[in-house]
């Protein structure tokens, strides 16, 4: 039960960011001691650069004996098109750590400059 609260939770924060929706896709890294590595495609809170994001999406554990899917909700920070995320896994019931590619959006880029306005 906590566990659901804890994803309802994190699912609330990211809807509610006023940022546009990001797309993280990288490694991934369940502690569970069956899964192992994996790849993973979540979308992030914000596409903002040097700013902490929520996430939630799939991943994928190849190596993994029986449960190959998961469902990964997590916290991280995001740098120039990368990002680090810790989080806890809802459908193999472990904590996750994953890195990779995000597309992020530099602030000063967003907003086009105003041309001088001449005398």
């Amino acid at each position: 039960m906590r566990t659901l609260i804890v994803a309802i939770a994190l699912t609330a924060a990211a809807t509610g960011a006023h940022a546009d929706v990001g797309a993280f896709v990288g490694v991934t890294y369940a502690f569970d001691g069956k899964s192992g590595p994996g790849i993973t495609l979540q979308a992030t809170s914000s596409r903002r650069e040097d700013h902490a994001i929520v996430a939630a999406g799939v991943s994928f554990h190849p190596f993994a004996a029986n449960q190959k899917f998961g469902i990964p909700v997590g916290v991280g920070y995001q740098f120039t098109n990368a990002a680090v995320l810790a989080g806890y896994d809802l459908l193999l019931q472990s904590i996750t750590l994953s890195g990779g590619y995000t597309n992020t959006q530099d602030d000063g880029r967003a907003a086009a400059a105003l041309p001088p306005v001449a005398r």
